[in-house]
């Protein structure tokens, strides 16, 4: 039999225009079909790829139905077919041999895949009908196919949306907003959409980039944007599995910037390479100096992420049961236990459950495990009238933690137990009854780990208190001390004031007094030096300055320093040297005297009546540029426990003995001191002691070797002191004592004078004075009318020959590394702290004169 031709709309209304009724002894089946998608087709690929989409189905349906039947096309994107002879399994039949050609027609061309509707009516289950009712009646059919193919496509839709954006999490990627994209289609539809998402649902992808052009970009930007999200521009570069391009964007709204990120993903291609699918995320970027999130905008966020993570999870519940370790079903309005339910390799609560049992009794029972100080968080759940109580106040969850002693070891366990409760319609088939019961799900954790860590947490936070409660302590007990220690030499100060005052004529007791006043402030100098230093050493705020010097000569000048307290003492010091080869060096010779002084004067301090000191020095080695030296302090003295030596020594405001105090003076800041010191030198210390027999410390150091440098310091000095006789300084200072102790080292020192008072009165001497009538400035900072550092600034100014040349030094108590810099940026050589020590100041001005006999 010849195969009929594909029949158009005139063939199909003289059908459908029969009026005779179908006979009752003939079987004809009236089937329609509407093709999907024609719509979208026409309007964003254009009216001939809708016509080639309706060739594709007529061809594929005139292919699929037996060629002895009629099919043809009723206008637009309908079509129809009439089967004579087949009753429904022949009918249905035919449309799924219909419906698998198309199926394998689209796998072959994905680019335009076929979708449509089918349904029909048999005329033997309407007998009497005409062909244009039996197709009314088939009409009505296919929406069974519709509603079918619709619910299938969206289950279809979501498996796929939740594979995606599983894929994109894995990937790493937060979008808050993404669209599934069909590059062929140049369709799009909303994967993942926060609120604030301002596209569609779905579209057209051309004009989505349209409206993400609008709203991201910016009058500069937005044509290379609309050229990078252009399909043709992606599929050049998201070729392959992995591949993504990343569009950062930045706009203004309202006052602010925002700024953010967009993303596109490559999910696949067509058989022939091109690009099918893809998805473009969005990230909004939150600015990290802004902190305008209120508390409501926090709760919003949380709550888009949280929707997202229940609707794009289609296996939520089993999920939120896998964070349980047993799950317990309960009857509540019955009051019973149902079923109970161990994950693999989980603990049990209690082995052999006999279930169905009371709940509320199963509860009671377990009651005596529960420890004391949580079992009025058990008894809240306890109990299903407890239970339905708060079910019926509009509860639907209640969670609770508490404690229960498990196992033969009485082991505490930490469980939090989660019910929820639900109202379901029961049918009782014994009764042939409904009733209205409440049946909760019991959900239970072990959350012992986290109780454990938060054990631990409190532990170290405990510790942590004791230990900053015992530096309060260590440090109100040195302020006490050093109320003391800073009041006794005051006192000495002022007592001996007075006896000079009496006792004028008396020189012998003048010089004594004067003796005393200078011990006395030597003392109160050291001790807020110590603080000092300590505060800056604590604040990595202290700063090694090197020079060059000779260790011999530098150990020598130590022992000479504490020879004093030997002798008084009545201590013996055996000096032991080995191995010195290399003793012109560069380092930090103040730093090195001070760690070498605070140790001796505490092995003095420390030690017994009559007893010895021995200090050894030794050359460990030397690669030619660095040489390492150690040092070792031996005592015969009262000795420290192990325990103080680990835990206590090396910590600022601390000793063994508090009555200690009554024998020997001390910050106890030293020993902190010397390790700090050690430590920024790049050194390092080892303590050994015994009670009762003596203390040994050694400390090892780095220095740099500078063979000439000795020699050179030397020659400068001595060519510098002949010189200092007549020299010319200005002296600068507001403070009467502070001048008149700086003229008295000068003028020992045979040099002339010239006071001012101020920087202005400076800047005027010096500009009345001959050019280089002044060899030095001596200038105070802080000083009423005109600062130091300004009348540095406009001295250097000034059109004269030795404006820029002059050397001027700062003279202040402010010695920080900040405060230095400011002093050489206003034009200033150096500076002297304050208080002034002569031998210092003497050290500088001949350094100072050896630099001019080099200039000149």
């Amino acid at each position: 039999m010849r195969r009929q031709a594909f029949q158009n709309k005139n063939k199909c209304e003289e059908i459908l225009n029969e009026t005779e009724p179908i006979p009752v002894n003939e079987l004809v089946a009236m089937c329609v079909f509407d093709l999907n998608n024609l719509r979208t087709i026409n309007n964003n690929l254009g009216h001939d790829k809708g016509d080639e989409y309706i060739r594709s189905f007529a061809i594929q349906l005139r292919e699929a139905v037996p060629e002895e039947f009629f099919a043809g096309r009723d206008g637009g994107d309908e079509f129809i077919a009439v089967l004579k002879g087949l009753d429904h399994e022949g009918v249905r039949k035919c449309l799924q041999n219909i419906r698998n050609q198309a199926a394998e027609y689209s796998r072959q061309h994905p680019e335009m895949p076929i979708s449509y509707a089918a349904g029909y009516a048999l005329s033997s289950d309407f007998e009497g009908s005409t062909m244009r009712e039996l197709f009314r009646l088939a009409d009505k059919n296919m929406y069974i196919d519709k509603n079918r193919a619709k619910m299938e496509e969206a289950a279809e839709k979501q498996r796929m949306n939740i594979r995606l954006l599983e894929e994109i999490t894995e990937k790493g990627f937060q979008f808050t907003d993404c669209i599934y994209c069909d590059a062929l289609l140049d369709q799009y539809y909303v994967l993942r959409a926060s609120s604030r998402f301002f596209l569609a649902e779905d579209g057209s992808y051309s004009g989505a980039v349209e409206q993400i052009v609008q709203e991201l970009g910016t009058d500069e930007n937005r044509k290379s944007m609309r050229k990078k999200l252009q399909i043709s521009y992606l599929a050049e570069q998201i070729k392959d599995k992995g591949e993504k391009l990343e569009l950062p964007y930045q706009y203004r709204k309202e006052d602010s910037i925002c700024r953010g990120r967009m993303t596109a993903l490559f999910v696949n291609n067509t058989e022939d390479g091109r690009l099918h699918h893809f998805i473009l995320g969005f990230e909004p970027f939150q600015n990290k100096n802004e902190n305008t999130a209120d508390e409501k905008t926090r709760l919003n966020r949380y709550y888009e992420q949280l929707k997202q993570s229940i609707v794009e999870n289609e296996n939520y519940a089993e999920a939120l049961l896998q964070t349980a370790n047993a799950v317990y079903t309960v009857d509540l309005t019955n009051d019973k236990l149902e079923n109970v339910y161990y994950h693999e390799a989980a603990f049990k609560i209690e082995n052999d459950i006999q279930t169905p049992r009371s709940y509320s009794d199963y509860c009671n029972k377990r009651s005596r495990y529960v420890t004391e100080d949580t079992l009025e968080n058990y008894r809240i759940v306890d109990s299903s009238f407890k239970l339905l109580k708060r079910f019926a106040t509009g509860a639907k969850q209640v969670t609770v933690e508490y404690c229960e002693m498990m196992g033969k070891e009485n082991k505490p366990v930490w469980l939090q137990k989660t019910v929820l409760m639900s109202r379901d319609m029961v049918y009782d088939a014994n009764t042939d009854k409904e009733s209205s019961v409440v049946h909760g799900i019991v959900l239970f954790k072990n959350t012992s780990d986290f109780h454990e860590k938060e054990q631990q947490e409190k532990a170290r936070l405990q510790m942590a208190y004791e230990e900053a409660d015992s530096e309060n302590r260590a440090k109100t007990e040195f302020m006490n001390r050093m109320s003391h220690d800073i009041r006794t030499p005051i006192n000495g100060i002022m007592g001996m004031v007075d006896i000079i005052r009496k006792n004028r004529d008396d020189w012998g007791k003048v010089d004594d007094s004067l003796d005393k006043i200078q011990l006395s402030t030597r003392h109160l100098l050291e001790l807020v030096s110590d603080v000092l230093d300590m505060s800056k050493l604590e604040a990595g705020m202290f700063e090694i300055h090197e020079d060059v010097f000779d260790m011999n000569e530098l150990m020598d000048e130590v022992a000479a320093l504490v020879d004093a307290q030997l002798v008084e003492s009545s201590i013996t010091h055996c000096k032991h040297r080995s191995n010195i080869q290399h003793t012109a060096l560069k380092g930090s010779s103040l730093q090195l005297r001070r760690i070498m002084v605070n140790l001796l004067s505490n092995a003095i301090k420390y030690n017994k009546p009559n007893g010895t000191i021995d200090t050894y020095a030794e050359e460990l080695s030397c690669d030619g540029t660095t040489v390492w030296y150690e040092f070792k302090i031996v005592d015969t003295g009262i000795g420290m426990s192990e325990e103080f030596i680990k835990e206590q020594l090396f910590k600022p405001f601390t000793q063994e003995k508090n009555d200690a105090r009554t024998l020997y003076r001390g910050t106890g800041l030293g020993m902190s001191i010397v390790k700090a010191l050690l430590d920024k030198m790049g050194g390092s210390i080892e303590v050994e002691s015994q009670l009762g027999e003596g203390s040994t410390f050694t400390f090892r150091l780095p220095f740099k070797v500078d063979e000439n440098a000795i020699e050179t310091k030397k020659e400068e000095q001595s060519s510098g002191e002949q010189k200092l006789e007549g020299k010319q300084i200005l002296l600068v200072e507001d403070n009467e004592i502070n001048m008149e102790i700086a003229e008295f080292y000068l003028k020992e020192l045979g040099i002339v004078v010239d006071k001012a008072w101020n920087g202005k009165e400076a800047i005027d001497k010096f500009e009345e004075s001959a050019p280089g009538t002044y060899d030095l400035i001596l200038m105070d900072i802080m000083m009423p009318v005109m600062g130091g550092r300004e009348a540095a600034r406009r001295i250097r100014t000034m059109e004269r020959p030795d404006a820029k040349t002059v050397r001027i030094y700062a003279m202040t108590a402010q010695v920080s590394s900040e405060s230095v810099h400011k002093c050489l940026a206003s034009g200033m050589n150096g500076h002297i702290a304050k208080p002034i020590d002569e031998s210092k100041l003497r050290e500088i001005l001949t350094r100072c004169e050896s630099v001019k006999k080099q200039k000149d």
